[in-house]
């Protein structure tokens, strides 16, 4: 047996064995039942708003990794306050495996990142199992146990609001 065969079967066994550890999940909270929304100040937004699907990596000390950044809808109300970022392949957790998630959105108005935006909001929630697994593959685990996002402003914005306001009031008394 020649080397050329012997490394060739070694990498297609670990190709293999690397495409049956992907889960797969629908990034979307269209499609989950109730249809759970961004919401700020009260009201359904999508405008300037990212979201982004973070899952824990077993293999990184339990340490949450981005996986996929998307766009939140709008254009009519039905839309309003949702996002459809499609299917979404975890390459570090296992098809047919749990995985615990964390949906973080910001207004990107108040910051390029989450940590730089001082509007923003996340849930963190558990899936049962990933999809992916099985031949043909199984369809995407959805996000069946996602709430809605409230986006709210830092305590540090609500304390500047609250010093313009008082120096109005101050300069209004003189």
């Amino acid at each position: 047996m020649n080397k050329t065969a012997v490394l060739t079967g070694i990498a297609t066994v670990a190709v293999a064995l690397s495409a049956a550890a992907q889960g797969t999940i629908n990034f979307s909270s269209a499609s989950v039942t109730g249809r759970p929304r961004i919401t700020k100040d009260g009201v359904n937004t999508g405008a300037n708003i990212t979201v982004e699907l973070l899952v824990a990596n077993p293999g990184n000390g339990g340490a949450f990794e981005s996986v996929k950044t998307t766009a939140g809808l709008t254009g009519n109300a039905a839309l309003e306050g949702l996002f459809s970022g499609g299917t979404v392949t975890v390459p570090f957790v296992a098809a047919g495996a749990a995985a615990s998630v964390v949906v973080r959105a910001w207004d990107t108005t108040t910051g390029a990142t989450f940590d730089a935006a001082t509007v923003n909001g996340s849930t963190s929630f558990d899936i049962a199992a990933l999809g992916g697994a099985g031949t043909p593959p199984s369809t995407p685990a959805i996000m069946s146990n996602y709430a809605g996002i409230a986006l709210v402003p830092e305590p540090s914005t609500y304390a500047l609001a609250a010093l313009g306001l008082g120096g109005l009031l101050f300069l209004r008394r003189k």
